[in-house]
């Protein structure tokens, strides 16, 4: 299926690169949702490839036959006509980037770039070893200064400064994943969040996880953030959920002993903390799981 969304809303902005004239670099979008949405439904992009920069939370995607996690400042990069998706997931709160590039099978050109250039930046793309990796925060420089541009509508310039960003925007993405900078998380963070997942029926304090591998309380939320893409706190709260969904699949237990047992303040809140982490209330949950089984 071919499956290209242009349609912008107060959530999610999209610039049509195609229509303002740009050689088959075909859209921009950029999302910021507070809560979680519904899930993306796997599809493919005919002869098109599609880079996502993940700014802020966290993401499930599947590519093809691979699963991947995003944190916060990593890059995915999906190769043309691979059906990709959020595989049941629900499209997190957080910030997220995304740029669609066309890859025509005969010879093309890119941007102003001429057909040689323009097929050895594809191929060196394309030929990254890994799909996943780590960015930095000039990827997220970069993309603003995108849209900084485009809303510059008087300025007959801004057509050549969004070429020159975007071009920015590639190189960089080569040279993040040809340096493979992408590195699991330090050993005292992974502490913490094993200590979390065997904890999480208890009230789980910040002061504490911080005590336990020696770090001040701000800086600990200051390298949980940086290496995980999330907030401990926030991080707490999608484990306890995660666990929540697990309880109502088993269906074992009502939806009120499951807050309580994960230390929610009452069945009220504990619905309105799920319903914005899953994107449907614990009860539309578990009467979903029940329908699928018919």
């Amino acid at each position: 299926m071919k499956y290209v969304d242009i349609k912008s809303n107060k959530e999610r902005l999209i610039i049509d690169l195609l229509s303002m004239g740009f050689r088959n670099v075909v859209l921009l979008g950029h999302y910021s949702y507070k809560e979680a949405k519904e899930k993306l439904e796997m599809h493919k992009h005919t002869d098109m490839l599609e880079i996502c920069f993940l700014e802020t939370g966290s993401q499930y995607y599947q590519v093809g036959d691979e699963h991947y996690l995003l944190r916060g400042g990593d890059l995915l990069i999906t190769p043309p006509n691979t059906i990709h998706g959020t595989s049941g997931y629900p499209e997190e709160k957080g910030s997220l980037f995304w740029m669609i590039i066309k890859v025509p099978k005969s010879s093309f050109r890119l941007l102003n770039l001429t057909s040689k250039e323009s097929s050895l930046l594809i191929d060196r793309l394309l030929g990254l070893d890994l799909k996943h990796f780590k960015g930095s925060s000039e990827i997220k420089k970069i993309l603003n200064m995108i849209f900084k541009a485009y809303n510059k509508k008087n300025d007959f310039l801004n057509k050549i400064e969004i070429n020159n960003h975007i071009l920015s925007f590639l190189l960089k993405v080569i040279y993040y994943g040809e340096k493979k900078r992408y590195k699991d998380i330090s050993n005292d963070i992974e502490f913490c969040c094993k200590y979390i997942e065997e904890n999480i029926f208890e009230k789980i304090y910040i002061s504490n996880l911080a005590k336990n591998i020696n770090l001040s309380e701000s800086r600990f939320k200051h390298k949980f953030k940086e290496e995980l893409g999330i907030p401990p706190n926030e991080y707490i709260i999608k484990q306890k959920i995660s666990k929540a969904k697990e309880l109502i699949e088993k269906d074992d237990f009502s939806i009120v002993d499951i807050a309580y047992d994960l230390g929610f303040s009452n069945s009220s809140y504990f619905s309105t903390v799920f319903k914005k982490q899953v994107g449907m209330s614990p009860s539309m949950y578990k009467q979903s799981l029940q329908s699928a089984l018919k």
